[in-house]
């Protein structure tokens, strides 16, 4: 018997059946425990948010410059494209129509709508005070793309924007697009 006793301390082996049994009992016991209980009891004293400033400031005038999608179009690859690189970056949308709303005045080209940018730009009754100079400054713009509008339609509202002269450009979203007469509620409860 002292012979297998020698043997063990020599090769230093220990049992890790216990070890294993209390890694098992550990894991059943997170996994049935409701983690949200405990939660519940932990204090937790956490700042409230107030915004960045405690200052009251008052709201600022924006022009509002929508796009508004007529006609979604078709993907087409461009001819000189092929591999999988056509799929990404080399489509053309064909009947993709677009118009743009500034206000209550409709632009159906971009043309027509950095014209239109530019009288508002050009106007002094469209200023706003400027609060770093104590002057006044162009209206700030925020562009709001509609469903189905594509990149290229924002990149081209926002060249126009710049291009009109203003410089102070912000993005909304979220809109929906506006119901048609022909097929939206609101005509059918107008029309009774």
């Amino acid at each position: 018997m002292a012979r297998i006793d020698t043997d063990r301390e020599k090769t230093g082996r220990a049992d890790m059946t216990p070890m294993i049994d209390c890694v098992f009992l550990l894991i059943v016991f997170f996994l049935c425990i409701d983690f949200r209980t405990l939660e519940a009891k932990l204090p937790a004293w956490l700042p409230k948010a107030h915004g960045s400033s405690p200052a009251h400031t008052e709201p600022v005038e924006q022009l509002s410059v929508r796009i508004v999608c007529d006609e979604v179009g078709q993907e087409v690859a461009r001819r000189d494209s092929v591999g999988p690189q056509r799929a990404r970056n080399n489509v053309r949308m064909v009947g993709h129509r677009v118009h743009w709303l500034v206000g209550p005045r409709r632009f159906d080209d971009p043309t027509g709508l950095m014209d239109g940018l530019q009288q508002i730009a050009a106007d002094p009754r469209r200023r706003v005070p400027d609060d770093r100079t104590g002057g006044t400054r162009i209206l700030p713009v925020v562009i709001e793309p509609g469903p189905s509008t594509t990149y290229g339609d924002v990149a081209s509202t926002v060249d126009s924007v710049r291009f009109a002269g203003f410089d102070d450009i912000s993005f909304g979203g979220g809109l929906r697009a506006p119901r048609s007469p022909r097929g939206g509620s609101s005509a059918s409860v107008e029309g009774r």
